[in-house]
C-alpha cells in the first residue's frame, strides 16, 4: 500500500496541467488558478482535521515560519503554471522535478552535506537532461518554437520554479516546526498560499470570478486531486516506506505530465524529449539513493577486504 500510496500521490500531482491549463484557457491568470486551488484545499483540509479531531492552534513562532515557507511555496506554483505559456506543460513538470538535486546543492553549500561522487554523476545527468530539453521543438500555450529561441523564458520560469520549491523543502527540514503533523502543515501552506494568490491577483488586477459549472467544477477537481489527495496520500507513503522511497516514486510526476500532454493537449512526443525525462528523472533517482548506494559499496568493500585478510 506504501507504493500504491506513493505512485498515486505523484501522478495525481503531475495532473496539474490536466485542470489548470483549461481554465488558463478561458482567461483565468494563473494568480487567480492558485488561488482556488488552494482556497478550496484549505477548506477541505480543515474539514478533515476537524474529522480527525486535531486542533489547529500553533505558536506565533511557527505562523511567521508557515508563512515564510509558504511564500516559497506560492511563488514556485505561480512560476510553474506561468512557465506553461512558453513551454509543453511535460517538459515545465519536468524540469520541476529536478528540485530534489537544488535540495542537496543547498545542503551542502549551506548546511555541511558531503559532496560525493554519486552526486557529481546525478547533477551531470540533471544537466545533460535539461540540455537535452532544451534544444528539442516545444509546442507552449503561445505557439509552436524551438527552445532555444523562444522558451529560454519558459525554461528559467521552470528552473525558477524548482529552486523556490527546493527553497521551500530545506526551509521545511530546518524550520523546526513544533507539535504539528503533516497534514496540519499543508493545511497552513494552502491556507498561506491561498492568501497570497490572492493578494498577488488583486494587486496585478487579475482577479476573476468563475463565471460557470465547468469552471468551478475544474477548480474543485485541481484542488482535489493535485493538492488534498496528492498530498494526503504522500503522508500515508511516508508513513509506510519512508521519505526515500516515497520520494524516488515521485518520478511518476513528469511521466504523468508528459503523457497528459501528448493525448490531451497534443503535445510533442520527440527522442530528446524521452532522453531529457529520463536523464533528469534518473538524476533525481540517484540523488535519492544516494546514501543507499553508499551504504552497499562500503558493505562491499569491508567484504572484499574481510576476503583478502582471510586469504593472506
Amino acid at each position: 500500500m506504501g507504493f500504491f500510496f506513493s505512485l498515486l500521490s505523484s501522478a495525481t500531482f503531475g495532473l496539474i496541467p490536466l485542470f489548470s491549463l483549461p481554465l488558463m484557457a478561458q482567461g483565468l491568470s494563473p494568480a487567480t488558478v492558485l488561488f482556488y486551488r488552494f482556497f478550496i484545499a484549505t477548506i477541505v483540509l480543515g474539514i478533515l482535521l476537524l474529522l480527525r479531531g486535531e486542533r489547529f492552534h500553533t505558536s506565533g513562532r511557527n505562523l511567521l515560519k508557515l508563512a515564510g515557507m509558504s511564500l516559497m511555496y506560492s511563488l514556485a506554483a505561480l512560476l510553474f503554471m506561468q512557465a506553461f505559456k512558453h513551454l509543453p506543460s511535460g517538459v515545465v513538470a519536468t524540469l520541476h522535478f529536478s528540485y530534489p538535486v537544488m535540495v542537496m546543492l543547498i545542503m551542502i553549500a549551506f548546511f555541511h552535506e558531503r559532496f560525493s561522487s554519486i552526486t557529481a554523476i546525478a547533477i551531470t545527468l540533471a544537466i545533460a537532461g535539461v540540455y537535452l530539453l532544451s534544444n528539442g521543438e516545444a509546442t507552449g500555450a503561445t505557439g509552436t518554437a524551438g527552445f532555444a529561441g523562444m522558451s529560454m523564458l519558459g525554461l528559467t520560469l521552470a528552473l525558477l520554479s524548482a529552486l523556490c520549491n527546493s527553497l521551500y523543502i530545506t526551509s521545511i527540514y530546518t524550520a523546526g516546526l513544533t507539535n504539528m503533523t503533516g497534514l496540519m502543515l499543508t493545511f497552513y501552506v494552502m491556507a498561506f498560499g491561498a492568501l497570497c494568490s490572492l493578494i498577488n491577483s488583486l494587486a496585478t488586477n487579475s482577479f476573476q470570478l468563475l463565471t460557470s459549472w465547468r469552471e468551478l467544477l475544474l477548480a474543485v477537481l485541481l484542488a482535489l486531486v493535485t493538492a488534498v489527495l496528492s498530498n494526503f496520500t504522500l503522508i500515508l507513503a511516508v508513513q509506510r516506506i519512508g521519505s526515500t522511497l516515497a520520494s524516488v516514486l515521485g518520478v511518476m510526476e513528469p511521466v504523468t505530465a508528459v503523457i497528459v500532454g501528448i493525448l490531451v493537449f497534443n503535445e510533442p512526443f520527440s527522442l530528446p524529449l524521452v532522453m531529457g525525462i529520463a536523464l533528469i528523472g534518473s538524476s533525481v533517482v540517484l540523488i535519492m539513493l544516494g546514501e543507499h548506494i553508499r551504504q552497499l559499496m562500503a558493505k562491499r568493500r569491508a567484504a572484499k577486504q574481510g576476503g583478502a585478510s582471510s586469504d593472506s
